[in-house]
């Protein structure tokens, strides 16, 4: 799935077919603090402004509404991220 990813209402960039969020950014050298890779840290934790995620492993951590692991998810469509 191709998708826009807008961080901080200030970058963007394309979204292709990673593994999760967290690979994508990666590669697009957003810098992300992170540890697991796993759902088990919360360290990846950001908060989703706009638009839906789809959870490719569960997440081990209790999470506030609206709030994400990157490490755990890919976008459904164009999202935005508050980091």
């Amino acid at each position: 799935m191709n998708a826009t990813v807008t961080i901080n209402e200030a970058q963007s960039f394309a979204y292709g077919d990673e593994f999760s969020l967290l690979d994508s950014m990666e590669e697009h050298q957003i810098p992300i603090t992170y540890n697991c890779r796993g759902g088990y840290c919360g360290r990846c934790k950001v908060q989703l402004t706009k638009g839906k995620v789809s959870w490719v492993q569960d997440s081990l951590v209790p999470l506030d509404e609206g709030e994400i692991l990157v490490c755990c998810c890919v976008p459904d469509g164009s999202i935005s991220l508050a980091i």
